[in-house]
């Protein structure tokens, strides 16, 4: 943590940005992406978007994606969405430590470098659960349902808590730095 926060810089945390955003944009919006996938299934979207399900809403939502469009997750969204987690990962920890770095806090805030690596963690659990629901379809196992369902609930309760620390940093960041010039 200490050698991570020690060497990222303005520069590194904006190439982290322009990574994660150039991934989201090409997972969500492009042909190989879900704007792909939502042509060829008609509308039928991917798990991924559900804040937890049981087994039969799982069912429910791949059945609905046709055999064309649960091949299409699995080949073309899925393996970009191994590659967007680490990208967010790295630009949330990235501003974080950024943000660490230029202010003055004690040593244990470093320990919210985690937050942004929880939700990475828990991205990939669920797209392992996805994988194993998707390769086993149509009996894929309940447990595949219930790890990706709980890791998806757990990523998008971690990504906006990262979230929330860097706008809370960079708060702190703009006051502190307006107090200091108000004081020259």
């Amino acid at each position: 943590m200490t050698a991570f926060i020690s060497k990222i810089s303005l520069k590194k945390a904006v190439l982290f940005t322009i990574i994660f955003a150039a991934l989201y944009v090409l997972i969500n919006y492009s042909a190989i992406g879900v704007a792909g996938l939502l042509k060829i299934t008609g509308g039928a979207n991917i798990l991924d978007f559900e804040f937890g399900y049981n087994y039969d809403e799982a069912y429910r939502i791949l059945t609905a994606l046709g055999a064309e469009g649960r091949a299409f997750h699995l080949t073309r969204i899925l393996p970009l969405d191994f590659l967007l987690p680490l990208s967010y990962a790295l630009c949330f920890a990235g501003w974080i430590a950024l943000f660490i770095k230029h202010l003055s806090f004690r040593k244990w805030i470093n320990y919210s470098l985690f937050v942004p690596v929880l939700a990475m963690l828990f991205d990939w659990a669920e797209n392992i659960g996805i994988i194993a629901m998707l390769r086993s379809y149509p009996g894929f196992p309940e447990w595949a349902a219930y790890l990706s369902s709980c890791a998806g609930m757990l990523k998008t309760i971690f990504t906006t808590i990262s979230i929330s620390l860097i706008a809370i940093l960079l708060i702190i960041f703009v006051i502190k730095k307006l107090r200091n010039k108000s004081h020259e």
